[in-house]
């Protein structure tokens, strides 16, 4: 059984999506501290923390999830690894704080899971990646700040590339219309829907 729960979270209302499958529990962008959900959202365990980008709105629960879940393996493309301990390269040094955090994360080029796909989309960040699940016959895409509904990320943050982020997207424009699109900030869509709609897919 398949289950995904999406929380949105801060001024910036990151979402962080917790997806529950029969072959593993997966936090998507840790950017919620567990005492923000319900008892009833906290999962019995989680076997994957997967990071689509390393900005500190996305990351910022890292620490605590890892804390309660230390069984947990927390991936990130080895391009972002260094925002963890860098305000700078995480963009928290831009606004209020500047963050830095304890985990040490897993390189994504070693992540190996039957039905996830990792695409590297680098332009918004230097590692900023997409992970496309498959399941039960139908595919999810966790895109980060890579592609929103109607949109795209910025890239004048630090390892931000506009050249980059018009090549990700049109490798993403190029998968099957049907895949359905949870990005890190907004509502979720489709490729269809990004095709018909999305300026930055018609360039």
């Amino acid at each position: 059984m398949t289950d995904l729960k999406v929380f949105p979270y801060g001024p910036l209302a990151s979402n962080m999506y917790i997806l529950s499958t029969d072959s593993g529990i997966f936090i998507i962008d840790p950017s919620v501290y567990p005492d923000r959900l319900k008892e009833s959202d906290i999962p019995s365990k989680v076997d994957y923390i997967l990071i689509t980008h390393g900005h500190f709105d996305h990351i910022n629960a890292v620490d605590e999830w890892s804390r309660m879940y230390p069984e947990a393996e927390v991936y990130i493309s080895s391009d972002d690894m260094d925002a963890l301990t860098d305000p700078e390269n995480n963009g928290s040094s831009y606004f209020a704080e500047k963050c830095n955090y304890e985990t040490v994360p897993l390189s994504i080029d070693d992540l190996e899971f039957d039905g996830l796909t990792v695409i590297k989309t680098p332009g918004h960040s230097k590692g900023s990646v997409c992970f496309l699940f498959e399941i039960d016959g139908k595919k999810i895409m966790f895109t980060g700040d890579t592609l929103f509904a109607g949109s795209c990320g910025r890239t004048d943050l630090p390892g931000g590339n506009s050249a980059q982020i018009m090549s990700s997207l049109r490798l993403l424009s190029g998968l099957d219309p049907s895949i359905k699109v949870f990005p890190g900030h907004g509502p979720s869509s489709t490729i269809a829907i990004e095709l018909a709609s999305n300026p930055f897919f018609n360039f």
